[in-house]
């Protein structure tokens, strides 16, 4: 080795891991200022001539362990494997070592992972133990947003390695530009950062190294957080770290003051990171960075300013004013030069940038009268059709207050209060519609949003000395806001309007419309608990019965279906005299229905609910159109797929044409006509509006929505049905994690998706994986519904298909005759999911060479003329048939069935793969019967095939195709 390297390198591998991942530009600065003597520079100038910076993670001092060894060393044979895993290609080196595309085989099952190996040819103890500790750091994180750790270990010569999830994405910064996202899509990328951030935090693991480079952005629009490779674990008592200065590793243009002075390294050195990034995103440069004199300014270059606006879909001056004011007042406190004046810890960040984005008040300055009026003068603006309700509520209520006023004890003193009251509305209409005229509108049509939005503004204005009238009209303005779909403003209204209303009906009112808002933002629990309130504050019957109705929807969502049909027993009793009150009330009967698992119940409720609606409002109305759709999703569940798709398109169409393209409710529609669009075969255009629901879905609603968790566990199913199993696996476990955020352990929609989940691990041979999943989804269903719910009886068939490929053969066929029995009871004899369920039975008992008992349990299902019509469901049983005609003396129908039966199943995609193999092997039993010997081959080479493509052979096809037979018993 060069001595004077080796003399040298414990000081310089980090100033070197530094240099590398500064511009050429800054290095000569950095080598002049941080190398403390002439020789430390010289050294580190000689290494890094050498260097040719590359890869994702940042070249550093790693990759230049060749500068260290005499010409003559021979250089170290290539790594091929570490652990199980094959190494495929380099994706980058770093300062910790060095990440591969890696793949592991197993069970047919091809896993593909970033794997990450400690730089080759460092041994020193203290790297090998600060590897060790990345593992640790890696193996307690578990967030949607953070690359998973799912392995790890040693090599045979012992250098460490661990295995992660493999991310493909673009760099945050590179992906927004080539996006051109605008600065509010942005700001909820970086608020989906803060909080997988703060999920770290919270498991007391501080990253350290936070840059573009390790967040990216999936083909989704996902924000991933890679390489904990640096981070500290607040609890691991260990403080050398601290006092070994010449080994700190950082990224210079984006590390905290207190990093480069050696002070403590907290939560703030993240928050401080999350500063730059935020500069970064919003003007495409990098602060400077911050000085005790105060934090650097939020400002375009003037060079680059026409190039970073349109990267941002905007011009200079609208992004340059955008900038000023709270976008600045954020940067500024995240880039404290003292941690202690920083964000207190990542999420009060998170808060702010999403009251920014909506144009709430931050927190990080002072929430002044005109603070709070400008901050509503500047939200989106607001709808004519409404103001009209909200006048003839204001004069109701004035009408009712001088009623009162009249009647009470002191009727003098009274009467002068609701004179005010009254002086005030009148103010408060008069400036509503102040600037609608054509003069001062200039000709311009005034929107009903802007009305919306500037009765928001004239409230604070003209309301100031009236706090009960405006926690009245905020009730108002929030239940305008929420039907547009404006969920966050409609939340901070029915919030404001909750906590200052003082007579029972003004806090039923409020409470009413907050849980009615919560029930939208997918808060399940929250809008029980403020609907109780509003229920517990009623004033008359009228305001129980509303309260009583929308709180059995929230609670039969929660899975408590009993407790919602006593709420809407005595509610259904008073409806009669009232069409458009019966409408409701049957339209959420339907839906506890529903949620109970009585369908056809469903079904009746809701085409009552539909036809009430077209007679009281018409086809084009929001009432029709939600009515439409609840009952569309009833029919899909039902297999009436053709009419459903037909009733989602008006109700999208409806949704579209009144409340715009860009509301949660058009999401649901989209969503939901997708999953009609698959079940009808038509699967790109079911994944492309799956996708696009998706999208809307998170800009909307956010990441951690109810509605997120059911799209993302239908663009995993459309994965299984085309063959794309490694994204199945991850969506499922990100619908799951969603779903559980959302609803908590015991919920249908959890265990609906961690059936899903176990399907596919008993597809790819994760068995042990499937049954504890597969027994999770099954007890939640249970608990959340009862025994005898129809998705009982899926979570039943779940398990006994992976007691099935156990070799639990007797336990097998007594899940599927349960899971039969409740399916029967539930859907009826000839719903798609019991003849499925009869189909499983029906061949276990084939199996286990009870063939009377199949025939007669499955009986003679009636083929189709028209063989395209056969379903892939129904496939599943004429295949059992046929299979059962192949045992008997001759095939009969069988030969000619099976290929249409083959056919049906293909269109099924890859998850019927395995049936498809099983029928070529029936096939060619029948055809080597009939003495078609050059068929037969033909059949059993294609089956073969099939089974080539899967990624676990499933124990009975194995034993078939090792017989040849695929009657075997």
């Amino acid at each position: 080795m060069n001595p004077a390297v080796r003399a040298r390198w414990r000081d310089l591998a980090p100033l070197l891991d530094r240099v590398l991942d500064l511009d050429p530009d800054d290095r000569e600065d950095f080598i002049a200022r941080a190398a403390g003597d002439d020789e430390l520079r010289m050294l580190l100038r000689g290494l890094l001539a050498q260097s040719e910076p590359q890869g994702i993670l940042d070249a550093d001092s790693g990759r230049f362990a060749g500068a260290l060894l005499d010409a003559d060393t021979p250089a170290p044979p290539p790594r091929t494997h570490a652990g199980p895993y094959r190494l495929v290609r380099l994706l980058g080196e770093g300062g910790s070592g060095s990440v591969h595309l890696a793949e592991r085989a197993a069970d047919g099952y091809t896993q593909r992972v970033a794997l990450k190996l400690l730089r080759n040819g460092v041994h020193d103890p203290a790297e090998r133990e600060r590897f060790r500790r990345e593992r640790r750091v890696l193996a307690r994180l578990e967030h949607p947003d953070i690359a998973r750790l799912l392995d790890g270990g040693f090599t045979e010569d012992g250098v460490p390695w661990f295995a992660l999830e493999y991310v493909e994405g673009e760099p945050l910064v590179a992906a927004c530009d080539a996006r051109r996202l605008d600065v509010d899509a942005r700001l909820r990328l970086l608020e989906d950062v803060c909080a997988a951030v703060a999920h770290a935090h919270r498991a007391l693991v501080v990253h350290r190294d936070l840059k573009p480079a390790n967040i990216l952005v999936d083909a989704t629009g996902r924000p991933r957080l890679l390489d904990f490779g640096i981070a500290k674990l607040l609890d691991d008592g260990d403080d050398t770290e601290q006092t070994r200065t010449g080994l700190r590793r950082l990224t210079p243009g984006y590390a905290a003051p207190e990093q480069f002075d050696g002070g403590a390294i907290t939560t703030a050195t993240d928050v401080y990171a999350l500063g730059v990034l935020l500069v970064e995103l919003l003007t495409g440069t990098r602060p400077p960075r911050s000085t005790p004199d105060g934090p650097p300014r939020l400002t375009l270059p003037s060079d680059r300013a026409k190039e970073i606006a349109d990267a941002r879909a905007t011009t200079p001056t609208a992004l340059e004013r955008r900038l000023r004011g709270d976008l600045a007042t954020i940067a500024a406190t995240a880039l404290a030069h003292d941690p202690a004046r920083r964000y207190a810890s990542v999420a009060a960040l998170g808060e702010d940038l999403a009251r920014c984005r909506t144009r709430r008040p931050i927190l990080a300055r002072r929430a002044s009268i005109g603070y709070r009026l400008a901050r509503f003068a500047r939200r989106q603006p607001a709808v004519v059709a409404l103001s009209a309700l909200l006048v003839a509520s204001l004069v109701v209520g004035i009408a009712a207050t001088w009623r009162e006023a009249h009647r009470a004890r002191e009727a003098a003193a009274r009467a002068t209060l609701e004179a005010t009251r009254a002086d005030a509305v009148r103010d408060f209409v008069l400036a509503l519609f102040a600037g609608v005229t054509p003069d001062e509108s200039r000709g311009r049509d005034i929107g009903a949003r802007e009305l919306l939005e500037r009765g928001e503004t004239r409230m604070s204005e003209t309301l100031a000395s009236q706090p009960e009238l405006e926690a009245e009209l905020s009730t108002v303005l929030a239940g305008a806001w929420r039907q547009l779909g404006a969920l966050d403003r409609a939340e901070a209204l029915a919030s404001h309007a909750d906590g200052e209303a003082a007579s029972p009906a003004a806090r039923h009112a409020a409470s009413l419309e907050l849980g009615a808002v919560r029930e939208a933002q997918g808060q399940a629990e929250a809008a029980e608990a403020a609907l109780r309130t509003a229920l517990a504050n009623a004033t008359d019957a009228r305001g129980a019965h509303d309260a009583r109705v929308r709180l059995a929807g929230v609670i039969a969502d929660r899975g408590r279906p009993d407790e919602a049909f006593a709420l809407l027993d005595e509610a259904l009793a008073a409806d009669q005299a009232d069409a458009k009150r019966l409408q409701r009330d049957l339209a959420v009967l339907g839906a506890v229905r529903f949620r109970a698992g009585d369908l056809p119940g469903a079904e009746t409720a809701l085409r009552e609910a539909h036809a009430k609606a077209l007679a009281a409002y018409g086809a084009q109305h929001t009432t029709s159109a939600r009515a439409a759709h609840d009952l569309a999703v009833v029919l899909l569940q039902r297999g009436a797929t053709a009419e459903a798709a037909t009733l989602l398109e008006e109700a999208t169409a409806t949704r579209i044409a009144l409340l715009g393209a860009r509301h949660p409710d058009v999401a649901q529609s989209r969503f939901n006509l997708a999953v009609a669009r698959q079940r009808l075969g038509e699967a790109d255009t079911a994944r492309a509006m799956f996708t696009d629901a998706l999208a809307l879905q998170r800009e909307l609603l956010g990441g951690r929505h109810p509605d997120v968790a059911s799209t993302l566990n239908s663009i995993a199913a459309l994965d299984v049905q085309q063959g794309r199993l490694d994204d199945a696996i991850t969506r499922f476990g990100e619908a799951v994690a969603v779903a559980r955020a959302a609803h908590g352990e015991q919920h249908p929609t959890v265990a609906t998706m961690l059936g899903n989940l176990a399907s596919l691990e008993r597809m790819t041979g994760r068995l042990d994986a499937a049954e504890r999943d597969q027994r999770a989804a099954l007890a939640a269903t249970e608990a959340s519904l009862g025994e005898r719910h129809y998705l009982a009886g899926v979570a039943r068939l779940g398990l006994a298909g992976v007691f099935v490929e156990q070799a639990r053969d007797a336990e097998a066929v007594d899940e599927q005759r349960r899971a039969l029995d409740v399916l029967e009871a539930a859907l009826g004899a000839d719903h798609a999911d019991t003849r499925l369920a009869r189909a499983a039975l029906a061949d276990s008992l084939l199996h286990a060479g009870d063939d009377d008992a199949a025939r007669t349990l499955l009986g003679k299902p009636a083929f189709p003329a028209d063989t395209a019509s056969l379903s892939p469901r129904d496939a599943r049983a004429h295949l059992v048939a046929a299979r059962l005609d192949a045992r008997a003396a001759t095939c009969g129908d069988a030969t000619t069935r099976l290929p249409a039966i083959t056919a049906a199943l293909a269109r099924g995609g890859g998850g019927l793969r395995a049936d498809q193999a099983t029928a070529e092997l029936a096939l060619a039993d029948c055809l080597a019967r009939e003495g078609d010997r050059e068929a037969s081959r033909a059949a059993r080479l294609r089956a073969s095939e099939l089974a080539a493509a899967l990624p676990y052979v499933p124990r009975r096809l194995r034993a078939a195709l090792d017989t040849g037979m695929a009657t075997t018993r």
